[in-house]
Order: structure tokens, then C-alpha cells, then sequence
């Protein structure tokens, strides 16, 4: 009887419980642990009922079979009887955990009854032999269990592919499912065998249960061959399965691919069909609310703004998680905006198989982090991975995908967006990106908002801020000597060391030894690789905007300061500016040894222009005599506070308020 009732179960990770047991108990290199079962605890909680009650009647109803007159046959089918309301896959991987429960138990006392009391006064009533007779039937049974494990991925994989929403071949579904009951029996049958077998093995000194010696070479031989009998029928059904599902699977991705792709480009009323069909074709409950920890549906994500995080699943180094959470979920903007987005994050391993640190770090950021996650990602479609790959280009390095209320993609890669301005992003679109860049000028703010609280609110004072980056430690501290003289003649100046794209030895060095002889502020190395990050992400938007250098200031200003930065490149440099101010100056190394060359033209204006105009004096020198230029602007406080310079004679100008008397 098959007739499933809807019950989950996590196949992948049973199976990686499977595997363990099998491998801690053989030590065997036919399996590697993938995963250390302390980290499975998860996956073995969410299926308790099934592991403390199914897997138990299972092998409870196999052991007492053993010692009746059923032939293996019936007792294989009434191993079926129990698992009638399960899936295909479910039903294999409840009977093989009761093979591996059994098997596992039996080792646990074989191999602790030398170093254990408890056991060995187990083993001696039991009557357990020396194990190492036995090793013959234990490479047996550890090579059925890969073999099954390998073909029970395979009906998992066909169990899960969307067949109720894309039609396939008949003869190849048909066929399929032909081969998948076939396996399915022999599995059944031969854990049957196999537990038996253990079974045996613990009663080898009960005649009545053990009907052959065990320590009869003979019979050990005959065991190991039923095994190997069995193994063989197993795997040339599972060759078969495996290009049957391999052909199942080829025409579901491209079907739903295409289904997928007609429906993102049809108008929705909301983003629930979008949603549902990139994720929740196998669950009801797909998404994980990381910081409660809590199952959760695509519901959740209703009339939102959904920026798909796509990625590894490392995801980020930690400085960079950090800022991403402060840029999105802890920035102001996010509760003045209603919290109308949400990030869900889609980790993707490389590999077909999650490895044991791709779990364990997906368990530690997801459950860390404030956004949603796929709550199985080893259970995620073939089609969405292909998908990911196919149209949205994810090749291992992150991207996010921003999809509006209705589930219209309107950025395929907003990260850029998200790492510049945050929150101030939102919707996150392609459009908002141009709208942004038209407004945005080349300025310190651009180069160094959010990538350190203190220099951000010297930003937003309008402070006098100089960074530079250098990659010999000598020049660093002549430079600093040099803007400490400056600031000594009342030229209020903040002077941060920002590094170089590489984050070597030498530049690790440079910083320990400016916060260790104070020569100047210098941003810690995981800021340095931020800041960095920034101007590559400020490079990026403006090429997929089809910027040039020629046509784009901002472009052509950071592209210059990449290329100054490059491995190749010993170059110094440093960059002057105020504030939010469009005012700022980039110099070289020779060229601000020419300023300082320069001292007697500039020195007794600096207190009055600051040094930034000091700079530009010295580049271009004033006439001998003042000029008459004068312009006229609108009232702005901030301005009369400021010194502005004359744009023909470069001397400080006169303000006068003027007014308009009707």
C-alpha cells in the first residue's frame, strides 16, 4: 500500500546521520563524514516523531520477524505495510536508519567492551565474540549502505522534482517510476537481510536463533556473499535510475525554466506566485526568520520589496556581513521606511552535496543575522539554482536580486547599490541607481560614508579630512611630520591612512605602526579592505550605467585613485577635502613636495583659506593685485560661514548680504 500523507522529512540530512553511523562504526573510507552528528541536531529534531516511533516499529518489526517462519519476501513487504503513508524516498530512509540504529548499537558495545566496564559486562552477557572475525561482513555492509544511500539520492531527487506543475514524457516518467518500486524493493529487502544479519551476529551462541556458526568460515563466506549479491542487484536497478532521473531532470529545468521565465515577465497582483515558484514548490514553510529561528511561508514576504541575497555559503567575511546588516536592517531609513523590504538570503553550495562547513556555517550565519534564509537550502530546486546561474549570472561571488511588491525583478544586481548608499537605496531598482548617480558629486562623504562612525560624523560636520595611502612605512612617517607642521599653524586637518587594494604585509605593518608611534588616524585592516570594496562598488554601478571616464567625473576620479592603488603601483598619494563639499584636491607624492616647496606663497593664507584652497594657491598662484570679480548666489548660512575663494585672482572673497526691497 502507498499512500502518503503529506509528511516531510529531511532526506539529505538523514542520510548524512546514515553515513556518519556507518563510518564512526567501520572506520571506513568508504564513507566520509560530512557532517558531524552533534551539528545534525537540527534535522533530527524536526523529525523526532519519526525517529523515536517509525524507525523503531521498522526494526522492532524486522527483529521479530527474524525469529518466525516468514520468508524474507513477506517480510519485506510488511515492512511496506508500515511505511505506506510516507514518500518513496521517506520510506527507504526510515528502514535503512533502522539498519544503521541496529548496526550502530551493536558496534558501540564491540568496540567499547575493551575500554569499558559497563560494556564489556554487556558483551558478556550478550555473548559477543571478538569483532575481528566479523570484518569481512562489516566491509559487506558498509558497501550495501553507500550503495543504497547513492540511489536513494537519486529517488529523493526524482521525489522532489515539480511534476504536478510541468508535464514530462510519459514513457520517461513512466519509466522512471517503474525502476524507482523496483529499487525501492530490493533496498527494503536487503535491509531485511542485512539487519538480520546483525541480528545474528549478536546471538552468535543461541542456537535456537542462530541456526549457522558464524565462526564457520563457510558461513561468514555465505553471508558476505549474500551481501555482495544483493549490493550488485542494487546498484545495476540504481545505473539505470540514475540516467532515467538524470533525463526526468533535464526536461523539468528546462520547462520550469521556461514557465519561469514567462511568468516574470506577466504582471502579478502580488509577489506570492513569484515567490512560491522559486521556492516553495516542496514546502509550505521554505524560509527560516534567522534571528527568532523560526519556520515560516512566503507569506511573510507579501507587498515587500524582496532583495534575494545570492550567494556561497560563507556568504561574507564578518567586517563585511556587519556592515551589510548596518547598511540595510540597522540604518534609520529602514523603520522611517515602514520596513518595507527584506533580504532573503539563497545560498548556493558549488558542489552537489553540502559539505560538513557549509552546513555548520550556514547554521551559524543564519541563525546570527536578521534577514530570512532558505530554511533547507540543500533541499533547493535544481531549476531556481539554474535559474541563479542562468539569468541572474551568480558564479560563486554574491549578488542581489531585487524583486518589487508585484514579484517584478527590477535590479538583477543591486549589491553595488546596497554597499554605496544602504538603505537610501530602496526600492533597490535599476532606475533608483540613475536617479542616485544624477544627484551624487565626487566628495569624501561618497568615499567614506559608513565605512567608520567617527569619520562619517567629521563628513557631516564639514571637517577639513585628508586620506592617503602609501606602501612604504618611511614615507609615511616623513608625511605625517610634514601635516603635523601644517597643523601647527592652525590649519585644523583629520588625516586617515587608508592603504592600498592589497591587504599584505606590508600595508598590516604600515597601520601597527601608525597607532603605535600615533603619526596620524588610520582605518583598521578589515576597514581598509571596506574602503576598497567601496570604490570597486562606485566603479561598477557606473559601468553597468554605461558610464565612461571621459563623460563621468566620478568614474574617471575613481578609476585614477584604483589605478594609483594597483600591486604594481608604488605610487603615494593623498586626497584633500571638506566635508560633503565638491571641493577636494588628489595630489602625488612629487606633487605635495611641490606644495611644500611653496611654503612662503601660501603660508599666510592658510589660517583664512584652509588647506585645501592653500593647495590650489600654490598650483595656481593669484595675480599680484586683487581683482573686481564679483557673483552673486542665493542665501545659504552655511555658506557665509565658509571662506570662498575667487575664482580668477584665487584670493578670499568679501561677502556682502544684499536686499530686495519691493
Amino acid at each position: 500500500m502507498h499512500d502518503p500523507d503529506g509528511r516531510e522529512l529531511d532526506s539529505e540530512m538523514l542520510l548524512r546521520v546514515i553515513e556518519t553511523i556507518m563510518h564512526r562504526a567501520t572506520a571506513s573510507q568508504v564513507f566520509v563524514p560530512q557532517q558531524d552528528p552533534f551539528d545534525l541536531s537540527t534535522a533530527v529534531e524536526e523529525s523526532q516523531d519519526l525517529l523515536e516511533d517509525s524507525i523503531y516499529k521498522i526494526s522492532s518489526e524486522i527483529l521479530c520477524k527474524c525469529y518466525g517462519d516468514e520468508n524474507v519476501h513477506e517480510r519485506t513487504l510488511s515492512v511496506f505495510d508500515l511505511l505506506g503513508n510516507y514518500r518513496w524516498d521517506a520510506k527507504l530512509l526510515l528502514a535503512l536508519s533502522a539498519l544503521a540504529t541496529v548496526f550502530g548499537e551493536f558496534w558501540i558495545i564491540m568496540q567499547s567492551q575493551n575500554k569499558n566496564l559497563l560494556a564489556a559486562s554487556i558483551a558478556l552477557l550478550k555473548h559477543f565474540p571478538d569483532s575481528n572475525i566479523f570484518e569481512p561482513i562489516f566491509k559487506a555492509l558498509t558497501s550495501i549502505v553507500k550503495t543504497m544511500v547513492e540511489v536513494i539520492r537519486r529517488v529523493s531527487q526524482f521525489e522532489g522534482l515539480p511534476t504536478t506543475h510541468v508535464e514530462l514524457q510519459d514513457d520517461t516518467v513512466t519509466t522512471t517510476k517503474s525502476l524507482m518500486y523496483v529499487a525501492a524493493y530490493w533496498i527494503i529487502r536487503s535491509i531485511v537481510v542485512s539487519i538480520s544479519i546483525v541480528t545474528n551476529l549478536r546471538a552468535i551462541e543461541d542456537d535456537q536463533v542462530h541456526p549457522l556458526s558464524f565462526q564457520d568460515p563457510y558461513s561468514i563466506s555465505s553471508a558476505v556473499w549474500e551481501i555482495a549479491s544483493l549490493r550488485s542487484k542494487i546498484n545495476g536497478i540504481g545505473s539505470q535510475l540514475r540516467t532515467q532521473v538524470d533525463a526526468c531532470q533535464q526536461q523539468t529545468e528546462q520547462k520550469m525554466h521556461r514557465k519561469l521565465m514567462n511568468a516574470l515577465q506577466e504582471p502579478h497582483i502580488d509577489n506570492q506566485e513569484i515567490l512560491w515558484m522559486l521556492f516553495g514548490l516542496r514546502n509550505d514553510l521554505p524560509l527560516k526568520q534567522s534571528s527568532m529561528q523560526a519556520k515560516v511561508g512566503i507569506t511573510s514576504l507579501k507587498n515587500k520589496v524582496v532583495v534575494l541575497l545570492i550567494s556561497k555559503p560563507e556568504l561574507l567575511p564578518v567586517h563585511e556581513l556587519f556592515l551589510l546588516v548596518q547598511q540595510t536592517y540597522d540604518h534609520p531609513l529602514h523603520d522611517k521606511q515602514d520596513r518595507s523590504y527584506d533580504i532573503l538570503w539563497i545560498p548556493i553550495s558549488t558542489s552537489e552535496n553540502w559539505s560538513n562547513n557549509e552546513v555548520t556555517i550556514f547554521d551559524l550565519i543564519s541563525n546570527s543575522l536578521p534577514w530570512y534564509s532558505i530554511r533547507q537550502p540543500w533541499l533547493l530546486s535544481s531549476t531556481t539554482i539554474y535559474y541563479a546561474k542562468k539569468e541572474w549570472k551568480f558564479d560563486e561571488s554574491p549578488v542581489m536580486v531585487a524583486l518589487d511588491p508585484t514579484g517584478m525583478i527590477t535590479n538583477i544586481d543591486s549589491a553595488d547599490m546596497v554597499w554605496i548608499w544602504g538603505a537610501k537605496a530602496y526600492p533597490f531598482s535599476a532606475s533608483r541607481e540613475k536617479e542616485l548617480w544624477r544627484t551624487e558629486k565626487w566628495n569624501l562623504r561618497l568615499l567614506l560614508d559608513s565605512i567608520d562612525p567617527l569619520f562619517t560624523m567629521w563628513v557631516e560636520k564639514g571637517r577639513t579630512i585628508c586620506i592617503y595611502g602609501s606602501s612604504k612605512l618611511e614615507w609615511v612617517r616623513q608625511f605625517s611630520a610634514e601635516i603635523k607642521d601644517i597643523q601647527s599653524l592652525a590649519a585644523q586637518l583629520e588625516v586617515i591612512y587608508v592603504g592600498k587594494t592589497n591587504q599584505s604585509v606590508l600595508v598590516s605593518n604600515i597601520v601597527s605602526s601608525i597607532e603605535k608611534e600615533k603619526l596620524s588616524h588610520s582605518l583598521t585592516m578589515s576597514k581598509i579592505a571596506l574602503f576598497w570594496k567601496r570604490l570597486e562598488s562606485i566603479r561598477r554601478s557606473n559601468l553597468r550605467l554605461q558610464q565612461t571616464t571621459d563623460t563621468d567625473n566620478i568614474l574617471r576620479e575613481v578609476v585614477a585613485l584604483l589605478d594609483t592603488c594597483m600591486d604594481d603601483n608604488d605610487e603615494d598619494w593623498m586626497i584633500f577635502g571638506r566635508g560633503s563639499s565638491a571641493d577636494i584636491v588628489k595630489l602625488h607624492g612629487n606633487e605635495w613636495t611641490q606644495f611644500l616647496s611653496k611654503y612662503s606663497a601660501w603660508k599666510k593664507y592658510l589660517p583664512e583659506i584652509g588647506l585645501v584652497e592653500a593647495i590650489r594657491l600654490s598650483q595656481e598662484p593669484p595675480p599680484t593685485e586683487p581683482c573686481s570679480h564679483s557673483r552673486m548666489t542665493r542665501y545659504n548660512k552655511e555658506l557665509m560661514e565658509e571662506t570662498v575663494i575667487c575664482e580668477k585672482c584665487k584670493r578670499p572673497m568679501e561677502k556682502l548680504i544684499a536686499y530686495d526691497v519691493e
